[in-house]
């Protein structure tokens, strides 16, 4: 049976953690987490994909091409690694750029022509079959999960909420067919959905195409980031932060709307904050 047991909430020096990290905030996050619990935490990156800018007090971080997965096997099994985190932001590969070796054309054979949620979970089930236990920012650190209800001072009017309605909607639609995390909606009708860019891509070209070709158009609009129905949340939970508020008031957005328990929300005091400072709303459900 896949192991799934929860990481211990209590400090525990015989856990060692191995993140396998992309770009973005989070796998620094989960390093500063496991090492202010008392765990060993060893950093794997990838050859030619985005990294974490900072990785304080961690044990060891070594690069691998993506599909060296044997390799990175016998790598983990050496440090002597009890638990495995997925974190952090990931380019598409091209087939070419993966270089497997034998294990990982096994685990291709397993996820080929597959969405990004099955490739997930194909990876996650893997990994628990190879005997680590998955562990997650929720289980690390629940309080980052964003909290439920108006996060701000402003806050969406009745047509704002009517949009929100109908982005949600959209994404539900989107989600069953394995598309994106967000959309961008205005005034009455989504003029952006979250493709292999990013959210922050997706913030700014909406935010051309909301000015048109003059740039005299019209502000607002109101980025909407919530997770599939279908999608694991052992791995790639909506992640919002400052850096998205810093787009959004840029840009002249009106706010922000993200599913309270399952997104990660960094660095939510100072996000709030800046969100107050720019009149722009935040509101989690």
């Amino acid at each position: 049976m896949p192991n799934t047991s929860k990481a211990p909430q209590t400090s525990d020096s015989h856990s060692v953690l191995a993140i396998l990290a992309g770009g973005d905030p989070l796998p620094t996050t989960i390093a500063q987490v496991a090492v202010a619990k008392g765990w060993g935490v060893h950093v794997v990156t990838f050859a030619g994909q985005p990294k974490p800018t900072s990785l304080p007090n961690v044990n060891s971080v070594k690069e691998f091409p993506l599909g060296q997965i044997g390799h990175i096997l016998a790598h983990l099994k050496a440090h002597k690694v009890t638990h495995v985190a997925l974190a952090g932001h990931l380019n598409k590969p091209s087939i070419l750029s993966l270089k497997p070796d034998a294990t990982g054309l096994k685990l291709l054979a397993r996820a080929v022509i597959k969405h990004d949620d099955a490739l997930l979970r194909s990876v996650t089930d893997f990994l628990q079959e190879e005997g680590f236990k998955l562990v997650t920012i929720q289980d690390l650190a629940p309080s980052l999960l964003a909290p439920k209800g108006l996060l701000t001072k402003a806050e969406p009017t009745a047509d704002e909420v009517e949009d929100i309605a109908l982005a949600r909607s959209t994404l539900a639609v989107l989600g069953d067919l394995d598309i994106g995390q967000a959309c961008i909606v205005h005034n009455g009708a989504i003029i952006g959905v979250e493709a292999v860019e990013g959210t922050d891509a997706l913030i700014t070209r909406c935010a051309a195409l909301r000015m048109g070709p003059n740039g005299n158009g019209e502000q607002g609009g109101i980025l909407v980031k919530r997770a599939k129905d279908m999608q694991t949340d052992l791995a790639d939970l909506p992640t919002v932060g400052l850096e998205t508020l810093n787009l959004l008031a840029k840009f002249n957005y009106r706010g922000l709307h993200i599913q309270s328990g399952r997104t990660l929300f960094l660095n939510q005091p100072e996000t709030i904050a800046h969100a107050n400072a720019h009149n722009l709303f935040v509101v989690s459900e």
